[in-house]
């Protein structure tokens, strides 16, 4: 021992005190001894020596033995108490172990003290060592308990049989059913939907060394007591040393309500992609059909235009007009010269907004005409003009440019 034992010696005689200190020393016990032989005294010393193991005699003048030990155990009953005696018999001294006496040793035959104090101070090394466990498993239990109670997810503890020995409060709510009428009353396979049954029943014999444990968070259905059929996402871990396996259960109904409805959507999208996907390439086949109806249209109307109007433009020409009738003529020449050219064309299909008399004017300044040769020719005022001018260099974009209107209408040739 690395440091003194206290050691309470309660013993009348100095000289049998002074025997037992050396049979321990004897026996290698390295201490600190405390006389006391009053019932005073030894009260005292149990409070401020605190003694590790009491010596006693069993008879004293003032004081015996006896209500020593019970003063003991009141205030210190884990401390070792051995009587030393000169004469105690057998009958007595079974009495006293059987009252709470450690153990005990005649004063004749002192060679035993030493190893009844040791063997005594290991019996409250292990006594002590096995409450320490067993105060540690204590805690350990609560704390695993609380830890199950709590853990928020439903979970159950099932026996080789399958049979729930174990259930929190989440699996409970879960399955409609109390703690008093699942745990030792249900099996786990009585809540699993039959046809999930195959799968989640490879779990029954975990401890078997062909057993392969099911795959982790692999899914299953369960019916509660209401006969509702919830999906549930499913853990399962064999506890060690046992024959005993710890099931947790996540609730996924609404996730998997969601996926569902997700997944219909997605569906109906695709139909309705595909759907307008159909719907784009008939538009366009019938964008393409007006598109060549429209080129069509305008062959015939151009080749109506040449054959039809322009040869009698030309004998016109022929006949005797005055200057203003023979302008007149030439203005409905340059018109249908262009209508047959690309100049129309590119005004009004870059530029819808223009008005039909915003198209004259654009037509006759193309031309090279005046604001005062515009007036005559349309016979509108030449404020009118200016206001179409102005129009025009708006809409086709040169309203704050310094470009001059003309050649950007003439640009519109290529």
């Amino acid at each position: 021992m690395n440091r003194g034992l206290h050691i309470l010696i309660l013993e009348d005689v100095p000289s049998d005190a002074d025997l037992m200190e050396d049979e321990l020393v004897e026996a290698d016990i390295k201490f600190i001894p405390k006389r006391v032989a009053t019932k005073a005294s030894f009260v005292k010393a149990l409070e401020e020596f605190s003694p590790e193991i009491i010596l006693s005699d069993y008879s004293l003048p003032s004081f015996d033995g006896l209500s020593a030990l019970k003063i003991a155990q009141e205030k210190c009953p884990e401390i070792p108490f051995i009587f030393v005696s000169g004469a105690l018999g057998e009958e007595k001294a079974i009495e006293l172990l059987k009252k709470g006496a450690t153990d005990y040793v005649l004063k004749n035959r002192l060679s035993r003290l030493g190893p009844a104090v040791s063997r005594a101070l290991n019996e409250v090394d292990e006594r002590t060592e096995r409450k320490r466990a067993e105060m540690a498993l204590k805690e350990s239990e609560i704390r695993y308990r609380t830890i199950f109670e709590n853990t928020g997810t439903a979970t159950i503890i099932i026996d080789e049989n399958t049979m729930i020995v174990l259930a929190n409060k989440e699996f409970e709510r879960l399955s409609g059913y109390s703690r008093s009428n699942i745990e030792g009353k249900k099996g786990w396979m009585e809540f699993v939907v039959e046809e999930d049954q195959v799968e989640t029943s490879s779990c029954k014999r975990p401890w078997e060394k062909k057993f392969k444990m099911p795959p982790h968070g692999y899914e299953c259905r369960i019916v509660n007591r209401q006969g509702d059929i919830l999906n549930v996402l499913t853990n399962t871990a064999v506890i060690p040393s046992t024959k005993r396996v710890v099931i947790s259960l996540l609730d996924i109904t609404e996730r998997k309500a969601i996926e569902e409805s997700l997944k219909k959507r997605e569906q109906d999208l695709e139909l309705k992609s595909q759907s307008l996907e159909d719907a784009n390439t008939a538009l366009k086949v019938l964008l393409k059909h007006r598109e060549e109806d429209k080129a069509s249209l305008e062959e015939n109307v151009l080749a109506n235009i040449k054959k039809l109007v322009l040869p009698y433009v030309e004998n016109l020409k022929y006949l005797r007009l005055n200057d203003n009738q023979m302008a007149q003529l030439k203005i409905i020449e340059t018109h249908l010269n262009d209508i047959i050219s690309a100049f129309l064309h590119n005004l009004t299909s870059e530029y819808f907004g223009l008005t039909p008399r915003e198209i004259q004017v654009a037509n006759l300044v193309k031309e090279g005409k005046t604001t005062k040769e515009i007036t005559q020719l349309l016979n509108i005022s030449a404020t009118a003009v200016d206001f179409h001018r102005k129009n025009l260099r708006s809409k086709v974009g040169i309203k704050n440019k310094k470009s001059n209107l003309r050649s950007h209408l003439l640009s519109l040739r290529s």
